[in-house]
């Protein structure tokens, strides 16, 4: 993420001297505080606007902040606005005798004026009061840029579980989100965990002490948790490892994984679960490794999605589940195999959470084990959800909180369960969510997805709020 910041000169009729301290620039201690890069540009004339253009375009800026401490020229700011065409904040100063306040408004409203590109007319205007806001449209930019860089794999291609949805619109994603969608059949995997099987069984063996040495529990049965299903499961994780690796230059950001039913019945005759509870996770048994978010049953739209969280907040493992229950104190996310092992305990210490994660026999697929654990409880949480209406693509997005498990919430299937609260009318919620599926992150990350599909041209609507899902009820209704 590099930020061109510019600061204008006043015209040349004016006679006045401005006398600005040197370290009265809230802009750039802002940046330096949260370390960003940037590359500053003074612009009087308009060979001065040439030089910046040409500067920002060698340094590859992926967006522009316009300084504004005092009057300046309203023209050059346009030019250069619309020659760069990248996203753009105005930063107004108000502290320390310093006016930025109507040349903002003023430069502002001629770029409202007209219908010239995206960037341009989703611009935005912030004081040195409103730092917060302008941060989260940094991370909005952030995100913008890293998906526009990224590619995703899915493995097996999409319509998993004979859900439909799950295809979404490869073409419009690519126009619209991020760089490529690429497929490869899940045989590369398959065929690769065989291999590891035969010539490198002790990484298995390795894996599997790993888990247990970390107290990580293990429900044997005599069919779908055995050590010949333990030894598929985890096979085809390192294998899937193993081509993240061989794809390392491709700058994949997230994969997916058909699973149902090609590799749970079929061909492979066991469950993929390994895949969404340890790609999306920072150590295995090989030691520290990459966050890569995993979505399951092909679902193209849930696994961007899950970029967007991880763009917004790298350092959390997203959580991929199905909405299965609207109850009046909380919504149910739960997966039918596994979530990211991270939430089985939310903590940097890998034994901490998988002490609190039992493979238990799943009920789903001819073999195989659930990764079961309880989500506990967390204050704040942000919660995504990209989906198509009516050919758009469109947003559901929200904040809510992690209830724990209590006697009167517990479940018999061997999932994981995360109980999400919104504050909102859950039967309206549920009249209104798009599918089953949806994405959360630790943390309040509302402002800057918003500001994100802003940025992208995406439709979204509110989950925390009642008068939002009526709004997404109205236009669901009004066909």
């Amino acid at each position: 993420m590099h930020i061109g910041v510019v600061t204008f000169g006043m015209p040349p009729v004016y006679n006045r001297k401005i006398n600005i301290p040197v370290d009265s620039d809230s802009l750039i201690n802002l940046l330096d505080g949260i370390g960003y890069a940037y590359t500053k540009y003074h612009v009087t004339i308009p060979a001065d606007l040439e030089e910046a253009i040409s500067h920002f375009k060698s340094e590859l800026v992926d967006c522009l902040i316009f300084n504004m401490r005092h009057w300046g020229r309203n023209a050059l700011m346009v030019q250069l606005a619309r020659r760069m065409d990248l996203p753009l904040a105005f930063y107004c100063h108000t502290q320390n005798g310093m006016s930025g306040i109507t040349i903002t408004t003023s430069a502002s409203a001629v770029l409202r004026e007209m219908n010239y590109s995206r960037n341009i007319n989703s611009h935005e205007r912030f004081t040195d009061l409103m730092t917060d806001d302008l941060v989260s449209w940094i991370k909005a930019v952030e995100t913008r840029s890293n998906l526009r860089r990224s590619r995703v794999l899915c493995w097996g291609g999409s319509y998993g579980a004979d859900m439909p949805y799950t295809r979404s619109d490869a073409d419009a994603l690519e126009n619209q989100l991020i760089s490529e969608v690429m497929v490869e059949p899940e045989k590369m995997l398959t065929d690769n965990a065989a291999e590891i099987v035969r010539n490198q069984p002790e990484r298995i063996t390795s894996f599997l002490k790993w888990y247990r040495d970390k107290a990580g529990g293990v429900e044997e049965d005599d069919k779908m948790v055995t050590p010949e299903s333990l030894q598929k499961q985890v096979s085809l994780y390192l294998a899937a490892k193993d081509r993240l690796g061989e794809l390392e230059s491709e700058n994949i950001a997230g994969v997916s994984i058909k699973c149902h039913f090609e590799l749970s019945i079929c061909d492979w005759g066991c469950t993929a679960c390994m895949l969404p509870a340890f790609l999306p996770y920072n150590e295995d048994s090989e030691g520290p490794k990459n966050i890569i978010p995993t979505a399951c049953e092909g679902d193209l739209n849930g696994l961007i999605g899950l970029l967007v969280l991880h763009s917004l907040n790298p350092g959390v493992p997203p959580l991929f589940g199905d909405f299965v229950e609207y109850g009046p104190e909380y919504v149910l996310l739960r997966n039918c195999g596994s979530s990211s092992v991270f939430w089985a305990g939310m903590s940097e210490d890998t034994e901490e959470n998988l002490k609190n994660v039992t493979l238990k026999p799943n009920m789903h697929g001819a073999s195989g084990a659930a990764v079961s654990y309880e989500t506990p409880e967390v204050e704040t949480v942000s919660v995504v959800r990209i989906f198509r209406l009516r050919g758009e693509i469109c947003a559901i997005y929200g904040k809510g909180r992690i209830i724990g498990e209590s006697d009167s919430s517990r479940y018999g299937d061997p999932w994981p369960h995360t109980r999400l609260s919104l504050g909102v009318d859950n039967n309206l919620l549920f009249k209104v969510i798009p599918c089953n599926h949806a994405s959360l992150t630790l943390g309040d990350y509302t402002s800057a997805m918003q500001k994100f599909f802003r940025l992208t041209g995406i439709k979204s609507y509110r989950c925390d709020n009642d008068d939002e899902l009526l709004r997404m009820e109205r236009d669901i209704l009004n066909a």
